[in-house]
């Protein structure tokens, strides 16, 4: 991880995100990091005392099993949260968040700002938003659907926003099956008009 230390870029990062705009607290200081492919934002048993807004960059989010196997969980991307857990957990991370490539984030020092972001009901909300979106995400990961087609239109109707899946490769940490398995069953859902395709590896659940 390598802190970015020319402020004028990231003031621009901070305009153009409008990450800004998601307190009430004036006058808070970012920081921006950069992590390289493969380094680790969080990991259980590592305190994390920032949140972390990325600008650039993809995140992948997976647990460890007992047995040694991995648990996926998700992709992130901008303008995802990274901390926003942590922040009412004390630091504490439940799950691995890894660079996928290079990342950048905007980052703020929670330990510096807690009296005030306490109170920062525009960042609470922010807070409560980033909460919603990962609880959509772990109940579709965790639904009970017996088949790949049923996973598919239930983790669209509950976890893509408007009902559009974009990202083949999200989707199949969220769904847990093979590429040709899920391409075998959107191509299906599409001649049976239940799903459309609006672009490379985008589909939108079309309503009964």
């Amino acid at each position: 991880m390598e802190k970015i230390t020319d402020q004028t870029q990231v003031q621009s990062w901070l305009t153009a995100s409008g990450i800004s705009d998601q307190f009430d607290t004036p006058g808070l200081a970012f920081q921006a990091f950069c992590y390289e492919k493969g380094e680790y934002l969080t990991m259980p048993g590592r305190r994390l005392d920032w949140l972390l807004f990325i600008v650039q960059g993809v995140i992948r989010i997976y647990g460890i099993h007992e047995n040694g196997s991995l648990l996926p969980v998700d992709q992130l991307k901008q303008p995802a949260l990274i901390g926003d857990l942590e922040f009412v957990e004390e630091g504490r991370s439940s799950f691995y968040a890894q660079a996928s490539t290079q990342v950048i984030c905007l980052a703020l020092p929670v330990s510096l700002y807690r009296p005030q972001l306490d109170r920062d009901i525009r960042f609470l909300h922010t807070l409560l938003h980033s909460y919603a979106a990962k609880l959509k995400v772990f109940s579709a990961m965790n639904i009970t659907a017996s088949t790949i087609e049923e996973r598919v239109l239930l983790y669209m109707g509950t976890a893509c926003p408007d009902g559009e899946l974009h990202g083949i490769e999200n989707a199949l940490l969220q769904l847990r099956c093979s590429r040709r398995q899920l391409q075998r069953v959107l191509s299906k859902l599409c001649r049976e008009n239940r799903i459309e395709k609006i672009g490379k590896g985008r589909y939108r659940l079309l309503q009964p």
